[in-house]
């Protein structure tokens, strides 16, 4: 799990990885968002990283492994994700558009409270994993197994969820 050190700011929420401030606080947040994206480039397996409150925008993460990782009130836009391994990573109120996350594996993840416009997950795994309070529109579901997780208020509009185990 990420090291939770708190913002020289002493604002108490915990410090970007590789920073000693949180995003709020960060003098250059796209400068943050690079260096982040260049530290993710640089392995296929990440560990522990906090990007909390950052904007990815085209960004390809695909076929990496994460583990504990935050991306908590994040917002992506057309990045991709695809044939990922997810492990308790947690992205709580993050913003997704034109996003896919196609034919991963996410285990033990949240996305409560997350907005999800025109994105997919199709043939993905997502076993126990936390979309309460999330918002759904045009977003596919379907050939996922959907095992033990939990969608409870949220809203869901044009999503497709064929052969899907729910």
């Amino acid at each position: 799990m990420f090291a939770f050190t708190e913002c020289a700011a002493g604002c108490g929420r915990p410090v970007l990885t590789g920073s000693s401030t949180c995003a709020l606080h960060s003098k250059d947040k796209s400068f943050e968002a690079q260096r982040i994206i260049e530290l993710i480039a640089s392995d296929t397996r990440i560990k522990n990283l906090n990007a909390s409150q950052l904007v990815f925008e085209e960004v390809d993460f695909s076929g990496r492994e994460w583990y504990g990782c935050s991306f908590q009130e994040c917002t992506f836009t057309r990045c991709l994700f695809t044939s990922s391994l997810m492990r308790l990573c947690f992205f709580d109120f993050a913003f997704f558009k034109a996003t896919d996350f196609s034919k991963s594996d996410i285990l033990f993840s949240s996305f409560s409270a997350c907005s999800f416009n025109d994105s997919s997950f199709e043939g993905s795994e997502l076993i126990h994993t936390n979309f309460n309070g999330s918002r759904l529109q045009s977003v596919t579901l379907s050939n996922c197994d959907l095992y033990n997780s939990r969608f409870i208020k949220s809203n869901m509009k044009a999503v497709d969820i064929i052969d899907s185990n729910i």
